[in-house]
Parts: structure tokens; C-alpha cells; sequence
């Protein structure tokens, strides 16, 4: 004996859970993405990330960036 409307519940049932763990699979993807692109910081000031770091001594001018401990940040 078939039921078709307990057979449809469940395909029903079946469908939601497969597009709710689309959904956390790309939500949980964004969400390390954005962790590994702010741990790839090598200096933060003020809240903004610098991602490239270049020797210009005691004395040496940064036009562009932050400067600290010899070091411009761009």
C-alpha cells in the first residue's frame, strides 16, 4: 500500500533541508573568508589593515601609509 502524501511530505521535507544546508555551507564560506582575510594583516592602525611592509629606517620618509619602527605600512 502506498501513501502519496506522506511519500510527498517527506520530498517536501527533504528539499528544505538540502537548500537550508546550501544556505549554512555559504554562509559558514563567507564567514572564513572574511576571518582569513583580516588575519592576513601584518599591521593594523586605527582599525585599517596593512598588508605590505617596507624597510625605510630611523630616518626614512613614508609618503603614503604608516610609518613604525622603521617600517612604512601600506
Amino acid at each position: 500500500m502506498s501513501d502519496p502524501a506522506g511519500a510527498r511530505r517527506l520530498g517536501n521535507a527533504s528539499i528544505g533541508v538540502s537548500v537550508a544546508g546550501i544556505v549554512i555551507s555559504v554562509i559558514i564560506v563567507i564567514i572564513l573568508a572574511a576571518l582569513l582575510a583580516t588575519s592576513s594583516c601584518l599591521y593594523s592602525y586605527n582599525g585599517i589593515c596593512y598588508h605590505h611592509g617596507e624597510y625605510v629606517g630611523t630616518y626614512g620618509s613614508c609618503y603614503s601609509g604608516v610609518k613604525s619602527g622603521g617600517y612604512c605600512y601600506y
